[in-house]
């Protein structure tokens, strides 16, 4: 089962330069440090500051959608503000043949994104830290990770939401997958991130391993062929090539203050009393603060453990 993909007839209309639709990646590569597009089940989700102006297809056209709080129409100056219509309860729409130049689209994600900045009031949440994992892992080094997918549901699994999706190359030159969780700032589910999460997406993809091939292989090749990726030599290897090991869960602690450690029951060491529990079928690994995910800064176990004694030591 493919479970995120465009259909042809909306791939064809984005990649064409002359439909009013080829404006999202026209923007995209102007605003590809703070802004992203990625691919879902036919339809788009457009992301800034972790929150999502969709784009779907209706049978009249294709649509922007996003919610009131969100609503372009007092801050438009080239886009004429009648086009911004109301859609059901607490959202806004624009109908994308009401778009007549790229002008008018650049005004109307402007205006958008300003109501995002004003709404945000400055907070960077775990969806903000989720962005920019991600723009910042979509090359790949020797030993990095490339991030593919944010908020990955499996259909019907009731296996939970992924933060990260990320590709990680195997011995064999092959390649596979990477779960990742994110625990923003001084969030306490970090506590049992590693047993009631990671543990739970990396069994949920070893099962329905041939899914995610095949669905993120799809997915990749129409990332390339927008421009939303450099091209990549990957080739997935298959499920008989590899063991539940192979599938890397990581767990980031992002603008995490590790002050909180100095005193008992801190939130690193309510991490490795979990973490501990994984045992010898699943490879984990901590990873602290930086946005570029790379091997250097992974922790083992042990490793974390010897570097937060080493804290402790160095402040008591």
């Amino acid at each position: 089962m493919i479970f995120r993909r465009l259909e042809e007839d909306f791939f064809d209309q984005l990649k064409d330069k002359n439909k009013s639709l080829h404006y999202i990646l026209d923007f995209e590569r102007k605003h590809r440090k703070s802004f992203m597009v990625e691919i879902r089940r036919n339809f788009l989700d457009l992301y800034f500051l972790g929150h999502t102006i969709e784009v779907k297809k209706r049978e009249d056209g294709y649509y922007l959608i996003a919610s009131k709080e969100f609503n372009p129409e007092k801050l438009l100056v080239k886009a004429p503000k009648n086009i911004v219509k109301s859609y059901g309860k607490g959202k806004w729409q624009i109908c994308f043949n009401d778009i007549k130049n790229y002008d008018w689209f650049e005004d109307i994600m402007g205006a958008a994104i300003a109501q995002i900045v004003r709404h945000k009031g400055g907070n960077i949440s775990e969806g903000v830290s989720e962005v920019n994992h991600f723009i910042d892992n979509r090359a790949i080094g020797r030993n990095g990770i490339l991030i593919i997918d944010r908020q990955v549901v499996y259909p019907r699994s009731g296996k939970g939401r992924i933060d990260l999706l990320g590709l990680k190359r195997l011995s064999s030159g092959k390649f596979t997958f990477a779960v990742i969780e994110l625990k923003n700032k001084n969030n306490k589910e970090i506590e049992d991130v590693f047993t009631r999460q990671l543990r739970r997406y990396i069994d949920l993809v070893y099962e329905k391993y041939d899914d995610f091939v095949q669905t993120y292989s799809a997915v990749l090749k129409q990332k390339v062929d927008l421009g939303l990726l450099k091209s990549i030599d990957c080739v997935m290897a298959q499920k008989h090539e590899i063991s539940k090991k192979d599938i890397e869960g990581i767990a980031i602690l992002d603008n995490y203050n590790i002050k909180s450690d100095l005193k008992a029951n801190g939130l690193l060491g309510r991490a490795l009393r979990d973490w501990a529990k994984m045992g010898n079928e699943y490879t984990t690994k901590l990873f602290l603060k930086t946005n570029v995910l790379d091997s250097t800064f992974f922790f083992t176990h042990n490793e974390a453990g010897t570097f937060l004694d080493r804290y402790k030591t160095c402040n008591s």
